[in-house]
């Protein structure tokens, strides 16, 4: 049972991302394009306080998923998932693993992540939206209400990994 709970836990994010987007009401959109990054944020917090394995692992595999539901371009989120999973990792080793370091990485991740993807979409042609114009409708405030989701839910979703990680380390055999 505790095995499924974390995999079963992020496929749960992933659904829930499309389904967010659809219950949000429809005229925010036409103002600002809000992108659901709570996979990106959950991913984060595992590298965080799970390990830099599973971080990458879950980036990987949900980033190419990722890739074969919302995007044309293969490839793009699994590479970005993966990458900030190992960077943060490696950060890590000299900073205290706690909520609000957590927090920091996430939003970092996620502006990160935001510019990444605008990045390709411009050189491949893929969008002709202005730079300005995606800081002040896409970037900001995904960022903005990003920030404000993972200052609410940090701590608890460090405990409820931290609680999950100490039951798998005492019911796997030596």
């Amino acid at each position: 049972m505790s095995r499924l709970f974390l995999p079963s836990l992020v496929t749960v994010i992933f659904l829930l991302e499309s389904i967010i987007v659809q219950l949000v009401s429809q005229p925010l959109f036409d103002v600002y394009l809000l992108v659901p990054r709570m996979l990106l944020v959950f991913i984060v917090f595992i590298t965080i306080f799970i390990g830099q394995t599973e971080g990458m692992m879950y980036g990987f595999i949900f980033g190419l998923l990722y890739d074969v539901t919302y995007t044309e371009l293969l490839g793009a989120y699994a590479f970005a998932f993966s990458l900030i999973a190992y960077l943060i990792a490696k950060a890590m080793n000299v900073l205290h693993k706690n909520a609000w370091t957590a927090s920091f990485f996430a939003i970092v991740a996620i502006a990160c992540v935001e510019w990444y993807v605008y990045a390709i979409q411009l050189v491949i042609g893929g969008t002709t939206m202005s730079v300005s114009t995606f800081f002040q409708a896409r970037f900001l405030p995904t960022l903005f209400i990003h920030t404000i989701v993972i200052l609410l839910i940090a701590y608890p979703l460090k405990q409820t990994l931290l609680k999950w990680h100490e039951k798998r380390d005492e019911s796997s055999p030596v």
